[in-house]
C-alpha cells in the first residue's frame, strides 16, 4: 500500500447522526465511495485525529476496529491505517438485481413467519402436505383474479394458472404456444430471462425496433409477416431495461398488428402493482389474444415466489396445465396459500404501497446522485443510464466490479449483437437507503474515473 493523500483528512461528523464512534465509520465509508479516499490512502494517527476531532482516544480506536471489521481500512504494523481496496471477502454492492427493497418500518421478515404460522393453524396439514397437480386449488386462483382486478372487472377463474414464478408460467406458454425452431418476436432490448428462456427451448428471437413509445407497430408487423411468428413477447409496463411505459395509443395500435399478422401476446408484467395508475394491460385491452402474466416477486418479494397466469381462453390453461405438470409438477402449496392469504387480507396491496414508497424515496437519492441522462420511473425499481460517447459499458461494469459493485451493461439484454453503451441500476437490492447512497456515489467516481482513462488512451 502507498501512503498518498490522506494523512490530513478530517471527517465531518456534524450532519451525521449516532454514537460518534459510527459517524467516523459512516465517515471514512462515503469518503472511500465518492472517491475523497482511494485504495492505498493512509489515514491520519488515530491521536491526531482524536485530537483534531476533540474526542476522545477511545472513541476513535473504536470506530478503527469498526472500519476494519468492516474491511473499508487495514492495519500495517509500524505504517498505520490505510484505506481497502474492494476484494473479495467484501460483500458486494448490488445493482444488477432487481429485488423490490423492505418498506420502511415494516418488518417484512415478521410478517412472513406470523402469515405462515396463522396458515398452519388455518389449513389442512394434509392439504399442505399433498401434491397439487392442477392449475392452482379454486382459492388460489380465485385469488390471483382478485389480484389482476382492473377496471372493477376480474378476470374469470377458469383463465387463471398459479405458478412459482414468471419463469415458470412463461416457459408454458412458450411451450403451448410455439415449436423448437418457431421465430419468437420482442423489444430489441428485453429481459435476459426471456433471452436465456428461448434459446434453451430452441426458439429463435427477432428483436423488433422501437421508438420512444415502444415497439413499433409497421416494425412488428413486418417482422411478423417476414417469420411467419405466431408469438411476441412485451414488457410493457416499466420496460426492463429501459423502464419505459408503454402509452395506450402504441398498445392499441401493436393489438390491431397482432390481431392482422395472427400474433398471440405473451404481456410480462411483473411491475404494474407498484404504480398508483397505469395504462390498461394488453390483458385489458385485448383479452382474447393475451397471455398475461403477473409475479408477486417483484412487487412484494422474491420470497413469495408466486405468479398468476391469464390465459385467452380455458382449453388454454389446460394445455398450460399439463406443461407445469412436465416441467415443475406444481407450485409449493404453502407458498402460494400465503400468497392468496395476504391477497385476500390486503396484506399484499399493503406492502406493495409499502415498496413503492420506499421507491420514491430511493429515485429521490438516485436523482441528485446520478448524471440528469439517468431515467426511471419515480415508483420503478431500476434506472437505466445511456453513457456519453467517450464511455463502454464493459470497461465500467468491470471497473465498477473492482469497486465493490455490480451492475448490467446494455449487451445483457440485447437480442442481437447490436447493443447500446448503457447500464442498468436497479436500486432496491442494497439493503438500505445510506448503502444505496453510498454505493450509488462509488458508481459515480467509477464512470468519471472510466471517461478519464477512455479520453486519456485517444
Amino acid at each position: 500500500m502507498s501512503a498518498s493523500v490522506a494523512p490530513g483528512w478530517v471527517p465531518n461528523l456534524q450532519p451525521r447522526k449516532g454514537p460518534i464512534y459510527l459517524r467516523i465509520v459512516d465517515a471514512i465509508a462515503e469518503a472511500r465511495a465518492t472517491g475523497e479516499l482511494q485504495p492505498g490512502d493512509r489515514l491520519p494517527a488515530q491521536r491526531d485525529l482524536a485530537q483534531n476531532l476533540g474526542i476522545d482516544l477511545t472513541t476513535v480506536t473504536r470506530a478503527f476496529s469498526e472500519a476494519r471489521r468492516r474491511n473499508l481500512i487495514d492495519a500495517a504494523a509500524g505504517r498505520g491505517s490505510f484505506v481497502t481496496a474492494c476484494g473479495a471477502e467484501e460483500p458486494i454492492l448490488d445493482l444488477s438485481m432487481i429485488i423490490p427493497p423492505s418498506p420502511a418500518g415494516m418488518n417484512l421478515p415478521s410478517r412472513i413467519r406470523a402469515g405462515i404460522d396463522g396458515l398452519l393453524r388455518r389449513s389442512s396439514a394434509e392439504a399442505l402436505l399433498s401434491y397439487h397437480p392442477d392449475p392452482g386449488s379454486p382459492a388460489e386462483r380465485a385469488a390471483g383474479a382478485e389480484w389482476l382486478r382492473e377496471g372493477g372487472d376480474r378476470p374469470p377463474v377458469e383463465r387463471i394458472a398459479v405458478g412459482p414464478g414468471a419463469q415458470a408460467l412463461i416457459c408454458a406458454v412458450m411451450m403451448s404456444t410455439t415449436s423448437p425452431e418457431d421465430v419468437v418476436l420482442t423489444d430489441s432490448l428485453t429481459y435476459p430471462g426471456f433471452i436465456s428462456l428461448a434459446r434453451i427451448l430452441k426458439r429463435n428471437i427477432v428483436g423488433v425496433s422501437a421508438d420512444e413509445n415502444g415497439m413499433r407497430p409497421d416494425s412488428l408487423e413486418e417482422s411478423a409477416n417476414a417469420s411467419g411468428a405466431r408469438l411476441v413477447y412485451l414488457n410493457p409496463t416499466l420496460h426492463n431495461p429501459t423502464t419505459l411505459i408503454v402509452p395506450e395509443r402504441r398498445r392499441r395500435e401493436l393489438i390491431d398488428v397482432a390481431r392482422r399478422a395472427n400474433l398471440i401476446i405473451l404481456e410480462d408484467d411483473p411491475y404494474s402493482r407498484l404504480l398508483a395508475s397505469n395504462e390498461p394491460t394488453f390483458l385489458a385491452l385485448a383479452p382474447d389474444v393475451t397471455f398475461h402474466v403477473a409475479t408477486l416477486a417483484k412487487c412484494l418479494s422474491p420470497f413469495i415466489r408466486t405468479a398468476f397466469l391469464v390465459a385467452p381462453d380455458s382449453r388454454s390453461i389446460d394445455e398450460v396445465a399439463r406443461i407445469l405438470r412436465s416441467i415443475i409438477l406444481m407450485a409449493p402449496p404453502l407458498m402460494t396459500g400465503l400468497a392468496a392469504e395476504w391477497i385476500r387480507n390486503e396484506t399484499a396491496a399493503e406492502i406493495a404501497r409499502g415498496v413503492r414508497q420506499e421507491m420514491e424515496a430511493r429515485h429521490a437519492l438516485a436523482t441528485k446522485i446520478l448524471p440528469y441522462q439517468a431515467t426511471g420511473h419515480p415508483n420503478g425499481l431500476h434506472v437505466w443510464l445511456p453513457l456519453a460517447q467517450d464511455q463502454k459499458a464493459a470497461t465500467i461494469v468491470d471497473a465498477a466490479r473492482r469497486r465493490g459493485l455490480a451492475v448490467s451493461a446494455g449487451g445483457d439484454f440485447a437480442v442481437a449483437g447490436d447493443a447500446p453503451e448503457a447500464i442498468r441500476i436497479a436500486l432496491g437490492a442494497v439493503a438500505t437507503r445510506s448503502k444505496l447512497q453510498e454505493a450509488l456515489r462509488s458508481f459515480v467516481v467509477t464512470l468519471r474515473g472510466a471517461t478519464a482513462s477512455t479520453t486519456a488512451l485517444v
